[in-house]
């Protein structure tokens, strides 16, 4: 069976990956001249590599390291050491460090020793999130209805503690403040992560998530004898009589015909391939309750080391939410004689919340960052900034804000020979590389049981 997948992001790729493990003819179609869709990576005139965000591996993506393995590329990143880091002024770090325990008593002797909690922030934190801890899924879902703020509040947690702990894991985990985002994302992060101790373990790729991993998933796909084309936009489908699709048509009018056709657009990319005949359904309707989070990521370029911290970090009351020095978490990028790189910290920081920097010059924004850097980084005040890139990506994963989780749509479409995949869709884990990696795992199953051989 000939299926067609348009958009090369993890989720195409995974979703790929799978169909030609099962013989089927699989052609993979990018718009863009670089594969990777939200983890892509390319490289400027300087031969430095350019990231669309700061994107790491959890313990807890236990599908994305599957296919990592099986294209073997799971020693392609590197565990750091298992704490929350969180950047203070003057050069001072506060730290949430798991206790060598089994969850979740790893997690609460963590939580009392850690330094910037109150001992009032502590014991609020315990009693509040137990439900949380104790909750399944069906529960989550049903704190879809309020913000993480009310949910927090709601259970007697402090707002100290929402401020200072959880309000750089909302920006971090969707790029939208605590008061915005929905409880039910928030929560089933703290069951995963609270439950389970390898889940919260961080990885960075030992390149970048190009080189790593998108690059190999490329040549496994084409290996096994997938085609891949880029520069290749979907313009829209031409529909049989019974509704089903007919072919595709590319933007430069070339058609593609197959027999089963998939979509790992972006949400806000779907809605405007989808023809309006198909509107008669609510399961497209619903994608119009889905709206992008606006982010943006901001790389620096020293000509000396302003850190020695190998992990990821996470800062409260700054543009930037997480970040890391990725001359020292990547290994095998960003290093002396590697484009820009003259051994000095090349920091990789995602914005967040960014709807109020997209309109701003990217100068601008840079001046707004690096104030935050001398304060944060005191052996900053004394280095150069050689170089800076700011990449803005007005719609990233959709916003998790409450009452939209419900319409979140199976990876089977009310038309025959359509699909979906995307983090958006229904997977029981967060917009995120996890749940791109396991709609694609799902859609080709599903697919299969569908469509058949």
């Amino acid at each position: 069976m000939k299926v067609a997948i348009f958009g090369a992001g993890v989720a195409g790729l995974s979703a790929a990956i799978e169909l030609v493990d099962r013989g089927h003819t699989v052609e993979l179609y990018e718009k863009r001249k670089v594969l990777g869709g939200k983890v892509s990576v390319w490289k400027d005139s300087d031969g430095d590599s350019i990231e669309s965000g700061l994107h790491i591996v959890f313990g807890g993506y236990t599908q994305l390291q599957k296919y990592l393995d099986k294209i073997g590329t799971g020693d392609n990143y590197l565990w750091k050491d298992h704490s929350l880091i969180y950047a203070e002024s003057d050069g001072k770090q506060s730290f949430f460090k798991k206790a060598n325990l089994p969850s979740p008593w790893a997690e609460v002797v963590g939580g009392l020793q850690a330094d910037f909690l109150t001992m009032w922030d502590k014991i609020s934190l315990i009693k509040g999130l137990w439900p949380a801890l104790a909750g399944n899924e069906e529960y989550f879902r049903s704190q879809d209805h309020m913000t993480y703020s009310e949910w927090h509040h709601l259970h007697g947690a402090s707002e100290h503690s929402l401020q200072k702990l959880w309000r750089a894991i909302a920006l971090a985990m969707n790029f939208i403040e605590p008061n915005v985002i929905s409880a039910r994302p928030m929560i089933t992060i703290f069951k995963y992560f609270g439950t389970d101790y390898a889940a919260t373990k961080f990885a960075f790729f030992r390149k970048n998530p190009g080189d790593s991993m998108i690059e190999p998933m490329r040549q496994y796909i084409q290996s096994k004898g997938g085609r891949i084309f880029i520069d290749a936009r979907l313009s829209r489908f031409e529909l049989n009589d019974d509704k089903t699709i007919k072919h595709a048509v590319l933007r430069d009018g070339h058609t593609v015909e197959a027999d089963a056709y998939i979509s790992a657009l972006p949400v806000h990319s779907v809605k405007k391939i989808v023809p309006n005949e198909w509107l008669e359904h609510d399961y497209f309707r619903n994608l119009h309750q889905f709206v992008g989070s606006p982010v943006a990521n901001c790389q620096l370029w020293f000509d000396k080391k302003i850190t020695d911290t190998d992990n990821l970090m996470f800062s409260q009351g700054t543009t930037f939410a997480t970040f890391a020095d990725v001359s020292i978490t990547c290994p095998e990028d960003f290093q002396a004689g590697m484009g820009s790189a003259t051994g000095g910290s090349v920091m990789s920081l995602v914005l967040a919340p960014a709807h109020q920097l997209l309109d701003l010059p990217n100068e601008v924004i840079t001046e707004m960052v690096m104030k935050e850097i001398h304060d944060r980084f005191p052996k900053s005040r004394d280095a150069k900034l050689l170089k800076s890139t700011i990449v803005k990506i007005p719609q990233s994963v959709y916003k998790a804000v409450p009452d939209v989780d419900q319409y979140r749509p199976d990876q089977v479409s009310p038309i025959r020979n359509f699909f979906l995949a995307g983090d958006y869709t229904d997977q029981h884990y967060l917009a995120s590389m996890e749940g791109a990696a396991l709609s694609g795992r799902q859609v080709a199953e599903k697919l299969h049981q569908r469509m058949g051989g």
